[in-house]
């Protein structure tokens, strides 16, 4: 399965960040505590995530304001709509994403 990590300290709180990992985009968020991740994309318009805000426990797609619950990945506005979740694991100070194969398989990653 591919996989990334960031460090835990290059997060912060209700920032979302953007990681790359050839060419596969996921988006990071910190949310009291707890770290999410999805594929950095709104599956309804295709604009990134990561370019949005999170309010409250939702990450806010900057293009259309649809908000996705950070716990569930599902869309609050349209629940036909979900987020591709990203697996998290802790390990010390670093976060470990991993996703299912078929996009994203090979070696580097790259925050931006």
């Amino acid at each position: 399965m591919p996989h990334t990590e960031i460090r835990l300290d290059e997060l912060h709180e209700g920032a979302p960040v953007r990681l790359e990992h050839d060419g596969f985009g996921i988006v990071v968020v910190l949310r009291a505590g707890v770290v999410h991740a999805f594929e950095d994309v709104c599956p309804h318009a295709g604009w990134r995530l990561s370019d949005g805000e999170t309010v409250a426990d939702h990450i806010e797609c900057p293009g259309h304001g649809w908000q996705f619950n950070l716990s569930t990945g599902r869309c609050l506005d349209v629940p036909f709509y979900c987020l591709r979740r990203v697996d998290v694991t802790m390990h010390g100070g670093m976060v470990r994403l991993q996703w299912e194969s078929g996009e994203g398989d090979g070696d580097g990653a790259t925050a931006s």
